[in-house]
């Protein structure tokens, strides 16, 4: 009886010595993810030629968004804005600016989309088309409804070319997707960069009548005076100004 307690010692002892795991790491003490509790080498990481493992590798260039002030490389690892918006993805530009190929006039609530009308009306006037024939779709007046409007009148009038038609097939500043802004899309232009606004008509319209695509019935669509903001239906068969307006 006097030997049982040594043989329980050394079940036990056995038994933990037989449990221990090895341990996955980089056993080379040179690399930088060196790990001294490693017993199975892998994924060792050395620093490049000529830098140490304290080294941070990235944008050094204040003006980019992803800058480092510790980091000791620039480069590609640099990632910079897009002219007109901040780091964030919201529109740094203010009404009136330059951006996306035209005179910024509208941005919606989040800041990341707007409205830009642009830089020239087209040249000649344009009916509105499709005099005597209704264009189910093409009523919307919001701000949002032009390019909508515009798809529903070249699909349903076979008119060209007209104020829609034109409008649509507008390429500007590598930009191709215009269209025919809607009733109070020209109201929002003729407000923040027409005659009606505090500073003055920068994108340069005449005082004339411009067609939006917010058709009123079978025989009459909506247009705004930009001499006075002065807004009606009038016949399709009149010829009006366009200009044509993009979204991002």
């Amino acid at each position: 009886m006097r030997f049982l307690p040594y043989a329980l010692v050394c079940t036990t002892l056995f038994f933990i010595s037989s449990c221990k795991k090895d341990v996955e790491g980089c056993i080379d003490s040179q690399a930088c993810n060196y790990n001294p509790l490693a017993t199975i080498n892998n994924n060792c990481e050395y620093p490049q030629e000529g830098y140490d493992c304290d080294d941070v590798f990235g944008c050094s260039d204040s003006l980019a968004c992803n800058y480092n002030p510790e980091a000791i490389m620039v480069g590609e690892m640099c990632v910079y804005l897009e002219v007109g918006f901040d780091c964030d993805g919201l529109v740094s530009a203010e009404i009136g600016d330059s951006l996306g190929g035209g005179y910024l006039f509208y941005l919606d609530a989040t800041g990341e989309h707007g409205l830009v009308a642009a830089y020239e009306d087209l040249a000649g006037a344009y009916e509105w088309g499709c005099f005597g024939s209704e264009l189910f779709g093409a009523e919307a007046v919001s701000i949002g409804g032009g390019y909508q409007n515009t798809l529903d009148i070249v699909g349903g009038c076979s008119e060209t070319p007209i104020a829609a038609s034109v409008a649509l097939e507008y390429e500007s500043e590598g930009f191709d997707d215009w269209y025919l802004p809607s009733k109070n899309e020209l109201l929002q232009m003729h407000v923040n960069i027409g005659n009606g606004g505090t500073v003055g008509n920068i994108g340069g319209f005449s005082n004339d009548w411009y067609w939006s695509s917010s058709e009123d019935g079978n025989n009459l669509a909506w247009y705004v005076n930009f001499e006075n903001g002065y807004t009606y239906y009038f016949g399709k068969r009149n010829a009006h100004k366009v200009r044509p307006i993009r979204s991002f």
